[in-house]
């Protein structure tokens, strides 16, 4: 309590003299403010301090340590919090039965190992990351004493990738029918630090368009994102059908998109799913098959949208056997042709009552472009990843502190059971050897032996 009186007593004087010093105007109000919010988030730290420290003193005295555990050393550690680094030493522990060296303290509080940060600081780390650069992030908390972008890298890295796309665990409740659901998928081209570009694929589920709404929100939206390889990216379609089985049963489902195969793919492995190509890739195409010829493009997109499949077709006739076309436009021309042709009911489709419409190219550019590819930045894997997953896991409402805290407890209960489970094994393993060395004794005497024994058992010894 002394050193508590002493700290109170040295944070109010600071704070009176400070204070009258703006009075006389020699510091300004600001100033004097932010040095009061700093003395006291110190003293906050030191009073933190004292207690696990006194904590873990008590823990050093108590009669179950001394049964249990054998003290090996005090060491100690640095944390670095939200509010500053804080140090204190606590005591390292060896354990009588198994010889395994231990901090009681760190074990209670659940810090992880070998790490400086509280998980506090990752979790702010990688909401600053979802919209910043790592450089940027670190600068929006000085706090933290920390200037390297290694380590806000190897927190993307480790902390990032595992966040899921599903980051709540919702109570069991009845499946909602549904007339229609809609999915909506589109990728985004990244750049790779082997100079390479792969896909970042986001797909969303939702309910349809609140048309009241001024900007025609989506109702009850969820994201799912990745870097899934392959074309049939069973592993994503999966997540999504689970994600879909665990809320809805939809009597019919829409998936729009650009009409890439993985796309397609996701129409045959979800049921009742029916595939619509968007109509932002269908104006693109269809400007590309009008090159060379001004204001053709809009002909040609109402043509596709109404199924007129042989105007369409007649007129690529016409235009490739033009001698007027050049090598160039004679390349779009079959790129065209090739594209519209092979979607043709996937195009008049749009015209279905119950269809919406598709948004998947403004959530690529919103959530995925504006952080991954908008500038020429090389990512590795497992940063893009972690990035993307980051931005998706605060979207569908996850908080990453409480889901980092969560997954550090599951690791510890696994832990616990691991070493129990262990325990069981080297007693049975004990129980198994002492029992066959018995019955090797016993079966190894001599008949006369044998039967005294047996007379032992019957009379007594």
């Amino acid at each position: 309590m002394n050193i508590l009186q002493q700290m109170l007593d040295k944070l109010w004087l600071d704070l009176t003299q400070n204070g009258e010093k703006v009075l006389h105007q020699e510091l300004g109000f600001d100033d004097w403010l932010e040095l009061t919010m700093s003395a006291g988030r110190s003293l906050c730290l030191n009073l933190i301090k004292f207690f696990l420290e006194e904590a873990d003193r008590q823990f050093k005295a108590s009669a179950i340590r001394q049964h249990k555990y054998t003290v090996k050393a005090i060491r100690e550690t640095t944390k670095t919090t939200l509010y500053g680094e804080f140090t204190l030493k606590r005591t390292y522990y060896q354990s009588k039965d198994s010889q395994n060296y231990f901090f009681w303290l760190d074990q209670v509080i659940g810090w992880q190992k070998y790490s400086r940060m509280t998980l506090g600081v990752k979790a702010r780390i990688l909401e600053n990351v979802a919209t910043h650069t790592y450089q940027e992030a670190l600068e929006m908390i000085p706090q933290v004493g920390i200037h390297s972008k290694t380590a806000v890298m190897k927190i993307v890295h480790q902390e990032g990738t595992r966040l899921p796309n599903e980051p709540v665990l919702k109570q069991k409740h009845k499946k909602r029918p549904i007339k229609a659901l809609f999915l909506e998928a589109d990728e985004d081209h990244v750049a790779y630090q082997d100079s390479t570009n792969r896909f970042m694929k986001l797909v969303y589920v939702h309910e349809g368009y609140d048309l009241t709404q001024p900007r025609h929100p989506l109702i009850n939206p969820h994201y799912f994102t990745g870097n899934y390889p392959g074309t049939d990216n069973e592993e994503l379609w999966t997540e999504v059908l689970d994600y879909i089985d665990a809320n809805y049963q939809p009597e019919q489902v829409y998936l729009s998109g650009d009409g890439a195969k993985w796309i397609k793919n996701g129409a045959a492995f979800i049921p009742h799913c029916t595939f619509i190509l968007d109509r932002f890739h269908l104006r693109k195409y269809c400007k590309r098959a009008a090159v060379g010829i001004a204001g053709l493009d809009r002909t040609l997109y109402q043509w596709a949208l109404a199924g007129q499949t042989k105007f369409i077709r007649d007129y690529f006739t016409v235009r490739f056997n033009d001698p007027m076309v050049t090598a160039g436009q004679l390349q779009s021309l079959k790129q065209a042709e090739k594209y519209l042709t092979n979607n043709v009911s996937a195009i008049k489709d749009n015209g279905l009552t119950a269809y919406h419409g598709c948004s998947a190219e403004g959530h690529i550019s919103h959530y995925l472009s504006r952080r991954l590819s908008s500038r020429p930045l090389g990512w590795s894997s497992a940063g893009a990843q972690g990035v993307a997953r980051t931005r998706i896991f605060q979207l569908n409402g996850g908080n990453i502190a409480r889901f980092l805290q969560a997954e550090q407890r599951q690791a510890s209960k696994q832990a616990k059971v691991t070493k129990l489970d262990r325990r069981l094994h080297v007693k049975q393993n004990i129980k198994n050897k002492y029992y066959e060395q018995t019955q090797a004794a016993f079966s190894g005497h001599l008949r006369g032996h044998r039967s005294l024994w047996q007379h032992g058992l019957q009379t007594g010894w």
